[in-house]
């Protein structure tokens, strides 16, 4: 009796696929803002010798009309945008 080999079929050398690339806008995982904050820590220019530190010194300075200004607008964007919500005082 002969035995029986079936024969291997040869398949046509396939035509590599190219690569598909993402569409998608890549953004660095930094952001930007914190680059430019950490360039002008390394300056010296984010803050100026007579910016005040603290309250105290804001209202002290010969620009504390300005001062008062900005925090007025600043609570009021705040206030705004819906920024906390008011609860009770924890007893």
């Amino acid at each position: 009796m002969q035995e029986v080999v079936p024969e291997e079929q040869t398949l046509p050398p396939q035509e590599p696929m190219p690569l598909r690339k993402s569409t998608r806008e890549r953004r660095s995982a930094i952001p930007d803002d914190y680059i430019v904050f950490l360039q002008e820590h390394e300056v010296g220019i984010g803050l100026m010798e007579d910016d005040p530190i603290n309250f105290h010194q804001a209202m002290e300075s010969s620009n504390s009309q300005k001062w008062i200004d900005a925090m007025n607008e600043e609570i009021k964007s705040m206030k705004d945008n819906d920024v906390w919500d008011l609860v009770p005082l924890p007893f």
